[in-house]
This record gives C-alpha cells, structure tokens and sequence, in this order.
C-alpha cells in the first residue's frame, strides 16, 4: 500500500506518456494502476467487440427461419397439449373400455360420447 501511495506522489506533476514511461521502469511487484485500467479498456473493448459480432450474426439470420421459430416455440405447449389429451383417450377408451383403439380416430366415437355427455336427461 506504501509503495502505492509512493508512487501516485512522485507521479503528481507528470503528463501520462511520461507516467507510463516511468511505471514501465518500475520494479516487478509493482503495478501501475494506469496499466491496470489500459488493460481493463483494452478487455472491454475486444469484449464489446465479441458482443458485437455476436449481435450481428444474430441480426443476420433470416427472417423466415426466426418467423419459424417463434412458431415453433409458441406452439409447442399447446401440440404436447393435445398429444396428452389423445394419448389419454386412448388409452382410457382402449384399456379401461375395452374396445379397439382405432376407435377413437373416428368422428362417430366422438359424436355418439358427447351425446352422452350432454343428452337431455
């Protein structure tokens, strides 16, 4: 901590180039903090730079395929939905009812289950 303190004092009246010339002199162990934070720009930069190219190459894609899959992913609870649905009817109107299961796929099944359901009784 001294020999930071130490040095942002001999550093006071001095322009930056000559800062940076006088800190790249210094011993090892010690580390600039102008150093420090030239090294943090340059980070932010060629990371800004990936986040830009990523950005881009996003931005590319074609407009048909990202229509696609939004369909596709606005779509997909309501099809597991109805695949749920039938696989119970079948399997409730195969096992439980003890009739053929190709039954099900065909309109009169359903036709003649909601007269049932909701006859006049």
């Amino acid at each position: 901590m001294e020999i930071k303190k130490q040095t942002a004092i001999e550093t006071e009246g001095v322009s930056r180039p000559e800062r940076k010339s006088l800190l790249r002199a210094a011993p090892d162990n010690v580390k600039a903090p102008e150093a420090e934070d030239d090294s943090r720009k340059q980070r932010g930069q060629e990371a800004g730079d990936e986040r830009q190219v990523g950005k881009n190459t996003r931005s590319k894609r074609n407009l048909g395929l990202r229509i696609l899959f939004w369909l596709l992913r606005k779509s997909i609870v309501p099809a597991l939905c109805i695949i749920a649905i039938l696989g119970g009817m079948y399997i409730g109107y195969s096992m439980l009812g003890k009739r053929p299961g190709e039954d099900i796929f065909v309109w009169d099944t359903w036709k003649h289950m909601y007269d049932l359901i909701f006859a006049d009784s």
